[in-house]
């Protein structure tokens, strides 16, 4: 396996003491063996760090980069920079990977000559107790514009998910793409811009990828304030293609930051209804983006009708829903037309 090329797994690592061991052990015992492990160990209040010292010692293939913690975006982008491998896979600190995970990517890369490959994830939580999976199937190939629809519509199978963990990636995605420092939910800002930027994309649903789900996680803790940063870079997203010149891609994606900024603003009453100044600002900045929706000639009635009745009428939304299944619809006709 040394002929093959180098691929880098960058692993940003804070306060994970109890899932560590689990997460390298899986990542230095792959079958594909021509890898660097960079470690982005940020200062933390348990014995991360000195989990990853324990490793960087004993495995030659280990760079461990010290750090204050600064989020997920800084820790990714410091991997990239410190990387010298063809390729990349991002793996979060509390999940773990199938012995093969590297070598099945690799091998549809490869093969199907793709820019990124995708495989299929279980969900499993602090025990190691599986919540969900996905069935396995056989290994579909899309275009980078492609897996933008698909990011939209769900398909397959959810695999064309926002986040970053679960591929593998060319390095020369990345020459011009980074993570939004700063921000939470940076997968937003980013997997779009990389899905675009590929030329073809491999897609198996074997199980790979084990992503635990921790009760204290960005994604556990459920709604707070910080979920902005989310609903901003997905208005982003939206404009990355209209500025690309993707009329139907823009439209779809605009679309969807209305409707979740609706969400937010639901939320945020109902979490925060202390914060009325902050809400009443932002419902003001929701009827603008709403009425660029309704002003739209290439928005259906029926979406226009969904947005309006689930402000002021939220209720009449769910009957809609039932009644109106556009979103059904639509994706059954996007995968009728692409066979």
């Amino acid at each position: 396996m040394s002929a093959m090329p180098l691929i880098s797994v960058i692993v940003p690592v804070y306060n994970v003491a109890p899932y560590l061991r689990r997460c390298l052990d899986t990542i230095t015992q792959q079958t594909y063996t021509n890898i660097e492990i960079i470690i982005i160990a940020s200062t933390s209040t348990d014995n991360s760090v000195e989990i990853c010292e324990e490793y960087a010692k004993k495995d030659e293939r280990i760079t461990l980069l010290h750090s204050e913690p600064r989020g997920l975006s800084d820790a990714r982008n410091r991997g990239i920079e410190a990387s010298h491998g063809e390729y990349l896979s991002f793996i979060d600190s509390d999940d773990y990977i199938h012995p093969d995970f590297l070598s099945t990517l690799y091998r549809i890369c490869s093969e199907y000559d793709c820019d990124i490959a995708q495989c299929g994830y279980i969900r499993v939580d602090t025990n190691y107790n599986k919540i969900h999976s996905q069935s396995e199937k056989d290994i579909e190939t899309y275009s980078g514009r492609e897996m933008c629809y698909n990011l939209y519509y769900g398909i397959p199978d959810h695999l064309a998910d926002i986040v970053i963990w679960s591929k593998l990636y060319r390095r020369a995605l990345f020459s011009e793409i980074v993570f939004p420092f700063g921000k939470l939910y940076e997968d937003h800002g980013t997997t779009h811009k990389l899905f675009y930027s590929a030329n073809k994309i491999g897609v198996t649903t074997q199980l790979l990828y084990f992503y635990r789900r921790v009760p204290t996680s960005i994604t556990g803790v459920g709604f707070r304030l910080q979920t902005l940063d989310c609903l901003g870079l997905d208005g982003e997203r939206a404009e990355f293609f209209k500025e690309k010149g993707e009329e139907e891609l823009h439209n779809l994606w605009h679309l969807q930051y209305v409707k979740s900024y609706k969400g937010y603003l639901k939320n945020l009453k109902k979490h925060y209804p202390e914060e009325v100044e902050f809400r009443k600002n932002l419902t003001q900045k929701y009827h603008q983006e709403e009425h660029k929706v309704l002003e739209n000639p290439k928005i259906p009635l029926t979406e226009k009708g969904i947005i309006l009745t689930g402000f002021y009428f939220p209720r009449t939304t769910v009957i809609l829903g039932k009644i109106l299944p556009v979103h059904k619809i639509r994706r059954t006709l996007f995968l009728k037309n692409r066979k």
